[in-house]
């Protein structure tokens, strides 16, 4: 149950934690700082959401990666 809660207190989009940047709860308002990432599953998810066909597109769709020799092409 403890775990469950503490991962309702992390962001899903940063992973931090609001009191991680509230000097008043004990954080930094500096503790993280940037950098810059590409990840190549994600540019590939990207550039697949232009060229969904229109039949497999919508609300709801996700477009996933499957590994290469697991893929069996639906009809």
């Amino acid at each position: 149950m403890a775990w469950a809660e503490w991962q309702r207190s992390v962001c899903p989009e940063c992973c931090t934690r609001l009191e991680e940047w509230d000097r008043t709860r004990g954080g930094d308002p500096h503790a993280y700082v940037t950098d810059t990432l590409r990840c190549p599953g994600c540019e590939l998810i990207s550039q697949e959401r232009d060229h969904v066909p229109q039949d497999r597109s919508g609300y709801g769709v996700k477009i996933q990666l499957v590994a290469r020799d697991q893929y069996a092409p639906r009809p």
